[in-house]
């Protein structure tokens, strides 16, 4: 297109200057949006997602995670804090939860900062991971109830922004107040795990290696596996009863299988009457010095192995003139606290619980 045209064809010359227009419009629009938001931002003065929650957090008597999974629905998590103060998961029976972690996420939410508005508009949220998990969105509203069950929180957390963080390192996060449009960069940290098991409190045995004095795996069967040392000075533990012809495949092997309960954590806790335990479940035994012995009872379930644990304390194989009442004391502790429970055990761990001479040993005369 050229002046002489413009000049001498009148239609194009006024498509020319509609179309000069439309863009000198756009231009002004975004020039316009873009100074409003500056000046919000530059007006928003950063203030806490909750003023003066802090002050009431031991006034929380639940904590809800609604977690969106889009067309797969939502998933639940209940914390709730019982009448000792002690905070369960409702989703597994009210197993415990990890107390620490339950109060990491109060204090986290309390300390949230409202750092600069994003979008109010509802169609943009899906984008900032706020979509409610009532529409199909993948946003976690979280809810803090009071002892009465009044609602004393409630918002909705979205996507974490990649590496970022304010000049105190503290990390941001979209959220928004649930029945609210208007979003937000936040700042802060609070536990946004996806799944209950996460909240459960996995420590449950607790036996230390230099306690271990002897473990039988598939006790009570025709072919156990005893694994022993005779001190707790002796580091390495013996194969007591290797068949004739056949060699232990070396004292890590050994030691390995016999410390395998050793800071020994589970995957997951179901009611002990939900899994059936056959007679001919496998079975191993872990005696300690001071005469305290437990046993784990061992099952399937869900392609995994699941463990039922009863703890005893025995005199006959303790250290000569040990007191048996803390080990007595123990014993009940361990009964009450794990008895009405199976354990989801770590794959590494069940196979090492499980293992048998065969695959301890090999022939004498050949090749580990």
């Amino acid at each position: 297109m050229n002046l002489a045209a413009l000049k001498t064809n009148k239609p194009l010359r006024n498509l020319a200057i509609l179309a000069l227009a439309t863009a000198v419009a756009v231009v002004a629009a975004t020039v316009a949006v873009v100074t409003q938001e500056r000046g919000v931002r530059v007006k928003f003065k950063p203030e806490p997602l909750y003023q003066g929650l802090e002050t009431k957090l031991d006034q929380v008597g639940r904590i809800t995670y609604t977690l969106g999974r889009g067309l797969r629905g939502v998933e639940k998590i209940t914390l709730n804090r019982g009448a000792d103060g002690r905070w369960t998961v409702a989703e597994r029976q009210n197993y415990p939860a990890k107390q620490d972690l339950v109060q990491k996420a109060l204090i986290g939410i309390s300390e949230l900062v409202l750092y600069e508005p994003r979008t109010a508009r509802p169609e943009w949220h899906r984008n900032l991971g706020l979509l409610s998990p009532d529409d199909l969105g993948t946003a976690t509203r979280i809810e803090l109830f009071d002892k009465s069950g009044k609602r004393m929180v409630a918002f909705l957390a979205g996507k974490v922004p990649d590496q970022t963080a304010d000049a105190r390192g503290k990390g941001m996060i979209y959220l928004r107040r649930d029945g609210e449009n208007q979003s937000w960069l936040a700042r802060g940290r609070f536990p946004l795990f996806q799944t209950a098991q996460d909240w459960l409190d996995t420590s449950f045995i607790d036996i230390k290696r230099d306690e271990i004095k002897r473990v039988t795996l598939w006790a009570g069967t025709d072919h156990p596996v005893v694994m022993s040392r005779p001190s707790k000075d002796v580091e390495d533990f013996a194969l007591e009863n290797i068949p004739a012809g056949r060699v232990t495949r070396g004292a890590p092997v050994v030691n390995g299988t016999a410390t395998s309960v050793v800071d020994l954590m589970f995957d997951d806790a179901a009611p002990v009457g939900s899994l059936q335990f056959p007679a001919t479940s496998p079975s191993a035994v872990i005696e300690t010095f001071d005469g305290l012995r437990v046993s784990l009872t061992m099952t399937g379930g869900g392609g995994a192995l699941w463990a039922k644990i009863t703890a005893t304390a025995d005199p006959a194989i303790a250290v000569p003139g040990a007191d048996m009442k803390p080990v007595e004391v123990r014993a009940k502790m361990l009964n009450e606290r794990l008895g009405p429970w199976a354990y989801k055990l770590p794959q590494q761990a069940g196979n090492q619980l499980t293992q048998s001479m065969d695959l301890l040993t090999h022939d004498a005369g050949g090749q580990q």
